[in-house]
């Protein structure tokens, strides 16, 4: 019994060495350290962003009073995380299978064709959003797993779509629903991400006009493709 257990210690830390030599496990963490009340007044923010304020991070700092990254998600409500993405992708998964199911026409591929639909989105905005700073020449603070969690937030809204519909709202209801939470999640994205695509906003004259209406459109246009997208993964 001792030695299964040392075999199995060993075999569990050989794993974790590997693995964590392809995921930083310390950020990661960062992204998922949530809790019940962050979660839903995030949920809130999400659906209702029109009046929240202010939408800049939290700064944790150290003992001498140097910069130590941002705050968690728990402890700072603008943070982005991952939680709420994750499990907003695999709920949408399943109520494609659902509607499927529904209509008759439920194959275990269904879910496979809505996963595989959702990873090229993503691929798609995030391939989009860095050569746009490439060319723009936006210096890129985000790191990827900021990008992935902000992008994530859409199925939120696509999930309420989805449940009206199951319910049984056709017509100019679910496209009244459609528009809002395309309009809420693309209006949340342009305060988000303003620190991304306008790092240098708080510089004044430091920043050529052209080149900062340049950076404001691109930032518009990420806002604005974000029913496109929900358009395109609802049908």
């Amino acid at each position: 019994m001792q030695f299964a257990g040392n075999a199995v210690a060993q075999g569990t830390a050989y794993m974790e060495r590997n693995f964590n030599q392809w995921v930083n496990m310390p950020a990661l963490r960062h992204y998922f350290n949530v809790n019940n009340m962050y979660v839903i007044t995030k949920l809130k923010l999400l659906l209702f962003p029109w009046r929240h304020s202010p939408w800049s991070r939290s700064i944790r700092r150290t003992e001498t009073g140097q910069m130590d990254g941002f705050r968690p998600p728990r402890e700072d409500i603008n943070s982005p995380d991952l939680y709420i993405p994750v499990m907003a992708l695999v709920t949408y998964i399943l109520l494609c299978g659902l509607a499927a199911g529904r209509q008759g026409s439920f194959h275990p591929e269904k879910l496979y064709v809505a996963a595989s639909t959702a990873t090229a989105v993503a691929f798609t905005e995030l391939v989009f959003t860095r050569l746009g700073c490439y060319f723009l020449s936006i210096p890129f603070e985000a790191s990827l797993l900021d990008l992935i969690a902000y992008y994530g937030y859409k199925y939120v809204c696509i999930i309420v779509v989805d449940v009206v519909d199951l319910l049984g709202a056709k017509g100019w209801v679910s496209w009244v629903v459609f528009l809002y939470t395309g309009f809420s999640i693309g209006f949340f994205l342009l305060r988000s991400m303003r620190y991304v695509i306008l790092p240098d906003s708080a510089a004044g004259p430091s920043t050529l006009n052209p080149q900062r209406k340049r950076r404001m459109w691109f930032l518009l246009m990420i806002a604005a493709f974000q029913m496109l997208y929900m358009f395109f993964l609802i049908n």
